[in-house]
């Protein structure tokens, strides 16, 4: 390949139809990835009463059961997707979750239900290193921060969605009471829900394999693949603005896992809502947020300029909008100002999903792009996922036992997260300046 056609390839972006039909089919498989990881959140009571567990025991399957294998197993598929289909990759995954998650609701144990949530983590490992990757070979920088906020849309919209729907589902199989299911049996509605949520990604699944893929930029062949020295290299040189930018993530994703993972349970247990009524307030309270924050978050930093300290500088004012909501939300009498309140708490922390992402990848070499990634959703969703859900329950137990410790314990640990998320951000601008 001479020159002028590696030049001439490393400039062309697909047609904006097509790059936008890519980025809708993704939108939708994130969309399916939070509802199956998120729909535990509304059966709780269920799973407690089940297996005879505690609110710390149910944090695990919300935090480390999902969070350990999906970091972990981040690192070598970020690798493959590197040197491979991507796509194709992420339809392997995407069925993966989706029967993981219908085989939730076969568990015969607490650790067979733990077994099967390693299991959604794993295959969601594969989603956005890829999607990362393919969209930033899909658009220029210029549209790259709302490209990004609009396939992040999906985290929201699926969070949302799991409350919203698994709220209707939960309430229409409740009614009916147990089900029977060829070759399964009779299945309480817990079980029911998990099976109903699972098994339609499958479908989104067979589009990721079928969707054709944009050429990489800036790799001049097939075989031009970092290795891990050149991995570890590029983190080093560019150590202080990466270690920010993790920590500042992880933090805000810290802030709002402990949250949002509890906050269906808070309307039940302090506000006196029933567990659908709960999941449809939380679940609109979630979209809405979600698009405030990652439409507008996205928007927002390309027209400051598109640049990586612009986007690090919307994502600390997000973190300031979102620490002073966070103390407040749960403490407040009223549930209809709660959820208020937590649209803009889910705002502020959705904005760096799409904008911080954008961020690492226009600094991120092409050949390592989705390995970089994994690195980025290893350390983000280890301090976000492995450590906020559990913690809540773990110092609601501890510290505030009754019914209402829940709301007591989210008022303490999402405001420091985000405090700590602030800082990091404004050292992550002045790192990104220096650069």
């Amino acid at each position: 390949m001479t020159e002028t056609e590696t030049a001439a390839r490393d400039d062309s972006y697909p047609r904006p139809i097509i790059a936008w039909a890519t980025v809708a089919i993704l939108f939708f498989a994130y969309i399916f990835s939070f509802i199956d990881r998120m729909i535990i959140s509304l059966l709780v009571e269920p799973l407690k009463a089940e297996f005879n567990v505690t609110d710390t025991q149910i944090g695990l399957l919300m935090g480390p059961a999902f969070a350990l294998f999906y970091t972990f197993a981040g690192l070598p598929i970020g690798r493959l997707i590197d040197r491979t289909r991507r796509l194709r990759v992420a339809g392997i995954g995407a069925a993966i979750w989706c029967a993981m998650t219908a085989a939730s609701g076969m568990a015969g144990s607490f650790w067979q239900l733990f077994a099967a949530r390693i299991g959604v983590g794993v295959g969601e490992a594969t989603l956005s290193p890829a999607a990362y990757s393919v969209i930033s070979d899909s658009f220029p920088k210029k549209r790259l921060g709302l490209a990004m906020g609009v396939y992040s849309l999906g985290s929201a919209t699926g969070a949302g969605l799991a409350f919203l729907l698994g709220g209707m589902v939960v309430a229409l199989v409740t009614n009916a009471g147990s089900f029977s299911l060829p070759l399964v049996g009779q299945l309480e509605p817990w079980r029911v829900v998990f099976i109903a949520v699972g098994l339609p990604g499958l479908l989104i699944a067979a589009l990721l394999w079928m969707l054709p893929e944009p050429a990489r930029k800036g790799v001049v062949t097939d075989g031009d693949h970092a290795t891990l020295r050149d991995l570890f290299a590029f983190l080093k040189s560019r150590a202080g603005f990466i270690s920010m930018h993790f920590l500042a993530v992880g933090m805000v994703n810290l802030a709002v896992f402990a949250a949002v993972s509890w906050t269906a349970v808070l309307f039940v247990r302090v506000h006196g809502f029933s567990v659908a009524n709960s999941g449809y307030l939380t679940g609109a309270a979630l979209i809405i947020g979600g698009m405030i924050g990652l439409i507008g978050g996205g928007w927002l930093s390309d027209k400051a300029g598109g640049s990586v300290k612009a986007r690090m500088a919307v994502c600390g004012g997000a973190a300031v909008v979102g620490a002073v909501c966070a103390a407040f939300y749960s403490l407040v009498p009223n549930p209809w100002l709660a959820a208020f309140i937590f649209v803009f708490f889910f705002a502020a922390g959705a904005t760096p999903i799409g904008v911080a992402a954008a961020a690492l990848q226009q600094i991120a070499p092409n050949r390592m792009r989705a390995t970089v990634s994994a690195a980025y959703l290893f350390v983000v969703n280890f301090v976000g996922l492995v450590i906020g859900p559990p913690a809540v329950a773990a110092l609601a137990d501890m510290m505030f036992p009754g019914e209402e410790g829940i709301r007591y314990s989210i008022a303490i640990i999402s405001p420091v997260g985000y405090a700590v998320a602030i800082v990091c951000f404004f050292l992550a601008m002045r790192f990104a300046g220096e650069d």
